[in-house]
């Protein structure tokens, strides 16, 4: 088959070789690929405060996070949390507190400015996130009594009883063990001022907003307790707390290979008394002195490193390319893969049935924490390269990821990221908001799906049941809401892509329907783009400026539904082509992923490059096999 130079899809073809250019580029000489993890300022605001609380002098540190943070404030007083966003309450809250820390006064016109933001938004008393508040309650600037406490006897509970940390999310366990130790000592390090002039309603104190009654009965409940703990039992659960932590340290001395985790376990430690000069915490502060980044004459912290996802997905995208050179760096990527994957029991397998290790984490070191999305991604990467049947090594590391993922499917059928949702008690919806739970999603399930699809297990009672928890839980519009990135398009885009490497046409009514939601869904410049906003106003699902990323999930789906030559691929494959910039690249300043639901939302470098990969592949893979060689699908 041969190609006109003029056609469009030359272009296509033309396009994709800048692409993959770019991408080999950006590959590290030890054969992963990671690209710039930006988020909101709550770890730059975060690490002030944690310096404050720790006693650590005011010196350069300190004042590059202020400067930082007075960099990014908004032109309406506050911060937002992703790009072209709002002011963020809470993350306005924090990056206030921060800079009067850092020595800002509260007469200056930006701290002015600053606390109207944050009182036109409702005021601090409208934050409703009892976790982030504690950050304020260590420092003396928020009352510890409205903090629902969490005893220190949690880790004494057996596995089968209810509320025990096994059934909080994997993300989440090391955060509130660690929890438990400080807020059972309330300790306070003052921050030597007062910020009532962040209260909307200043007469009437520290009093909140109403809150659930569950949530303030467990308060009132958790602070009883703590007046009147039992003694032996109080000393042996701060024992075993601590010595639990310290078990889970990672090798290169974070918690869960992440900024926030490792933040939290310095503080828990600090209290019962793991000074700076003992080895675990001269580790654990290393660690945190890792996530640092110094970009565009700014101190940033990288709260997580998506090390595997990007290495992951970029073997994918140079293996779909078809280049030679790509190939290569796709196979030296796998091998940095394989030397990667968790092959030790961790947390996830108290209680999981005859537990088998082989799950991918998220970040370089994550040996206790593996997910389903990272270990989806890692294993189509594998079988993208090595079908099965020709590398014995990547047959056993795909077998025993792919059992891994099996083990850890929830009880209705679908997947979530760390472990399947195990908590049945009331005020579930609320933990899942503030990040200590992860129910099931369309993303995940989808994920997995297309793994078990590219491994052959497309037509086993897994993947059936994953099918049929997507077909019961798609909305009438067609669409599934994500979790872990913007939002229904990502869900949508997701659940179809697994949908149909499990062996569901493209005319099946469950599938043309979410086709038929994607196109309606299509921008006027031919991409497609979800705002953040989406995640919290129902007016802005599906709707947002076009980015590359969310293009090329659109695309991907449409294509694999069978819509490849329809007028809504030609015209995303057409945007991203105009949209490419000279060196292969493609912007993307909007943040389209989500860490927790509460103001913490990402962007990373890498997806803005390999997702316009995959979809332009992808196409060119159609073209050839249909024979058609033009983005308008005639045959020549």
């Amino acid at each position: 088959m041969t190609t006109d130079a003029t056609s469009p899809a030359a272009s296509v073809e033309r396009a994709l070789d800048l692409a993959v250019g770019a991408l080999r580029r950006g590959q590290d000489p030890t054969g992963y690929w990671k690209g710039d993890f930006e988020s909101s300022l709550i770890g730059e605001s975060g690490e002030v405060i944690l310096r404050h609380f720790l006693g650590l002098p005011r010196d350069e540190v300190t004042a590059e996070a202020a400067k930082t943070i007075l960099a990014e404030q908004s032109a309406t007083g506050g911060w937002a949390s992703y790009h072209k966003g709002p002011d963020e309450l809470l993350l306005s809250v924090f990056c206030y507190v921060a800079l009067r820390l850092a020595g800002h006064e509260a007469d200056e016109p930006a701290m002015r400015a600053a606390a109207a933001s944050i009182r036109e938004a409702g005021g601090i008393e409208a934050v409703d996130n009892p976790t982030m508040l504690a950050w304020l309650s260590v420092i003396g600037v928020w009352p510890w009594y409205d903090i629902p406490i969490i005893p220190p006897e949690v880790i004494l509970l057996p596995s089968w009883f209810p509320g025990n940390i096994y059934q909080v999310g994997a993300a989440a366990r090391g955060i509130v063990v660690a929890n438990s130790l400080f807020m059972a000592e309330r300790p306070v390090t003052p921050a030597g001022f007062h910020i009532t002039e962040l209260f909307k309603r200043p007469d009437r104190g520290f009093r909140r907003l109403p809150r659930p009654r569950a949530l303030r009965i467990a308060t009132r409940l958790s602070h009883w307790y703590n007046r009147n703990p039992i003694g032996f039992l109080r000393r042996r659960a701060v024992r075993k707390a601590a010595d639990w932590l310290v078990r889970t340290q990672e090798t290169d001395g974070s918690w869960g290979g992440n900024w926030p985790q490792t933040a939290n376990v310095v503080m828990g430690l600090d209290t019962v008394g793991y000074r700076q000069d003992h080895p675990v915490i001269r580790k654990a502060m290393a660690a945190l002195d890792g996530y640092v980044v110094h970009k565009n004459g700014q101190r940033r912290i990288e709260m997580w490193t998506s090390v595997v996802m990007d290495t992951a997905l970029g073997v994918s995208a140079a293996a779909m390319s078809g280049d030679p050179k790509a190939r290569e760096s796709a196979d030296n990527a796998a091998r940095w893969l394989l030397d990667t994957q968790v092959t030790e029991l961790g947390d996830w397998a108290v209680l999981t049935k005859d537990p088998v290790a082989g799950g991918w984490p998220y970040e370089f070191v994550n040996r206790t924490n593996p997910d389903a999305d990272d270990t989806s991604f890692a294993v189509v990467a594998l079988r993208r390269l090595h079908p099965r049947g020709t590398d014995a090594t990547v047959d056993d590391a795909v077998d025993r990821a792919c059992r891994w993922m099996l083990s850890q499917q929830c009880d209705d059928g679908g997947w979530a990221a760390f472990e399947p949702l195990r908590w049945r008690l009331p005020g579930r919806d609320h933990l899942a908001k503030i990040g200590f739970l992860e129910a099931p999603s369309a993303d995940i399930t989808g994920h997995v799906l297309e793994a078990l699809g590219a491994d052959g297990q497309g037509g086993g009672e897994a993947a059936r049941r994953g099918v049929e928890w997507l077909r019961r839980n798609q909305h009438e519009d067609g669409s599934w809401p994500g979790w872990w990135a913007c939002y229904h398009l990502h869900g949508t885009s997701a659940a179809v892509t697994g949908l149909t490497a499990c062996g569901v046409p493209g005319t099946d009514p469950v599938v043309a329907r979410a086709c038929d939601w994607i196109e309606a869904h299509q921008q006027a410049d031919g991409g497609w783009g979800e705002d953040i906003r989406a995640l919290r106003d129902p007016a802005w699902i599906g709707k947002g400026e076009s980015t590359p990323s969310q293009t090329g999930w659109a695309l991907i789906a449409l294509i694999a539904a069978g819509r490849a030559d329809s007028d809504a691929v030609r015209a995303g494959l057409d945007h991203l082509i105009r949209t490419q910039e000279a060196d292969g690249d493609w912007p993307e300043p909007w943040h389209t992923w989500v860490v927790h639901h509460d103001g913490l939302y990402w962007r990373d470098s890498m997806l803005r490059l390999i997702y316009p990969i995959m979809a332009m592949a992808a196409y060119r893979d159609h073209a050839a096999a249909s024979g058609t060689t033009d983005a308008t699908g005639e045959a020549r």
